[in-house]
């Protein structure tokens, strides 16, 4: 399998999983994201992703998870320990460009980093 493969393990699935980073994970903040944090004892960073009707229709809400995982695909050996996340977007995330997204999931890794 390829570097920057996106299997299943890599991947948050399960309700529970969420419920549990919502309650035990530390949370960083972004203006346009926020990022629920949990250091576990898997093989790898997993990743759940939540974008509300709140920050647009679907089409906009796929956009941006679409922009998430892929981003995330290229990260995910670049950080540290094995972490679970679920990153939440924010309202006022559908006015933004591609390029302005990435550059604030930038900001948000580089906090996730330095837990």
């Amino acid at each position: 399998m390829s570097k920057y493969a996106f299997p299943k393990t890599a991947r948050l699935l399960k309700r529970a999983q969420f419920i549990k980073l919502s309650t035990q994970g530390k949370k960083v903040h972004t203006h346009f994201f926020i990022a629920a944090v949990l250091d576990t004892d898997t093989k790898n960073n997993r990743i759940g992703i939540t974008v509300s009707k709140k920050v647009g229709n679907a089409v906009t809400r796929n956009r941006i998870k679409r922009l998430l995982r892929e981003d995330f695909r290229h990260r995910k050996d670049s950080i540290t320990g094995n972490k679970d996340i679920n990153i939440i977007g924010k309202k006022g995330l559908a006015t933004l460009s591609n390029s302005q997204i990435i550059a604030e999931l930038d900001k948000l890794f580089n906090r996730i980093e330095n837990i």
